[in-house]
C-alpha cells in the first residue's frame, strides 16, 4: 500500500509539473527547455552575479582575509566537501532562466540579499576547507566531530543559544561544518553586530573563535588550493526540462519534509547536499 501511495505521489508531482509545461506559449522558452543545460552559453562576467561575487570579496577583504574562494556554476548552492571553492545555481547568471523557474517550479528567485547571505555560509565553509580548521583540536571542541555523518534530516532547538542564527530552518544545529559556516556568515555579515546579539550566550565563543583564526590565517596563502567539484554546469547533460522537474520534485519533498520533521520552520531549499562529483573546472575570480 505505502509503494502504490509513492508512486500515485510522483506520478501526480509529474502531472502538476507537465500541466506547468502546457501553460507556457513562448516558442524561446520551449525551444529552452528542450536544450542541454551544458550547451546553455551561461556566464559570470556582466551579470548581476558578478557584482554580488565582488561584493562578497570586499567583504573578505575588509575583514581582514586575502583568501577569496573561486567560485563556479553548479546545478545547486554548495561547496564539495573539503574543496575551498563555492558553486552557485547556473540559473542565477540568467534572468530568462530565473523567470522560468519561477513559473515551472514555483519557486521564488533568490534575490540580490539571500545570495549575499548564502554567498557568506559558503565562504565560511571555504575558509574552513582552505585552512584545515576542521582538524584542530579547538575547532572540534568548539562545533563538534567534522566526520559526524552529514543528515538531510536533523532534529533542531530553536531557541537555542549554542547557535547563530542566519539561514533558515535553524541551519547551524544540521552539521557541524555548517555550524562553523554559519557562525563565520554571521561575524563577517556588515552591521550584524554579533558582539552584543549573541553576548551572554554559548554562540559567543564561537564568533569570537572564528575572529581569531580569521586574524591568524587571513593574511596565510591556503593550504588547500584546489580539488573536486560537484556539478560543474559543462557537466550537467539533463535538459532544462528535465532539470526544472527535478527542482519542482525537490520543492514538493522538502515542504512535506518541513511539515512533517520541523513543522513551523521553514528551509532553504535551494542548498542542496550533491553527491555527483567530477574532475575539473572553469571557475570564478579576482584574487
Amino acid at each position: 500500500m505505502q509503494d502504490k501511495l509513492r508512486r500515485d505521489d510522483r506520478q501526480g508531482v509529474k502531472r502538476d509539473f507537465m500541466q506547468s509545461v502546457e501553460t507556457l506559449t513562448d516558442a524561446k522558452q520551449q525551444e529552452l527547455l528542450s536544450r542541454k543545460i551544458s550547451e546553455l552559453p551561461l556566464k559570470m562576467e556582466g551579470t548581476r552575479l558578478e557584482g554580488l561575487i565582488i561584493r562578497l570579496y570586499k567583504e573578505l577583504e575588509a575583514a581582514g582575509i586575502a583568501f577569496k574562494p573561486n567560485i563556479y556554476l553548479s546545478d545547486s548552492w554548495g561547496c564539495p566537501n573539503e574543496v575551498p571553492v563555492i558553486g552557485i545555481p547556473f540559473h542565477l547568471a540568467d534572468p530568462a532562466l530565473c523567470n522560468l523557474l519561477g513559473q515551472m517550479g514555483g519557486i521564488e528567485v533568490e534575490n540580490d540579499m539571500t545570495v549575499m547571505t548564502i554567498l557568506r555560509h559558503e565562504a565560511g565553509h571555504a575558509f574552513n576547507y582552505a585552512y584545515r580548521l576542521y582538524d584542530k583540536p579547538e575547532w572540534k571542541t568548539l562545533f563538534g566531530p567534522f566526520s559526524q555523518p552529514y543528515q538531510d534530516e536533523y532534529q533542531v532547538e530553536p531557541s537555542s543559544t549554542r547557535f547563530v542564527h542566519h539561514l533558515a530552518g535553524c541551519y547551524a544545529q544540521k552539521h557541524p561544518d555548517d555550524d562553523f559556516a554559519e557562525t563565520f556568515a554571521v561575524w563577517l555579515t556588515p552591521y550584524s553586530h554579533w558582539q552584543t546579539a549573541y553576548t551572554d550566550t554559548p554562540a559567543l565563543e564561537k564568533l569570537q573563535y572564528v575572529e581569531s583564526v580569521t586574524a591568524e590565517y587571513g593574511e596565510k596563502p591556503p593550504i588547500v588550493t584546489g580539488g573536486r567539484v560537484d556539478m560543474p554546469v559543462e557537466e550537467i547533460k539533463m535538459t532544462l526540462s528535465e532539470w526544472y522537474e527535478t527542482v519542482y520534485k525537490n520543492r514538493i519533498n522538502q515542504d512535506q519534509l518541513t511539515q512533517i520533521v520541523r513543522p513551523g520552520i521553514s528551509e532553504c531549499p535551494q542548498v542542496i547536499a550533491r553527491e555527483a562529483v567530477v574532475i575539473g573546472c572553469p571557475n570564478y575570480s579576482l584574487a
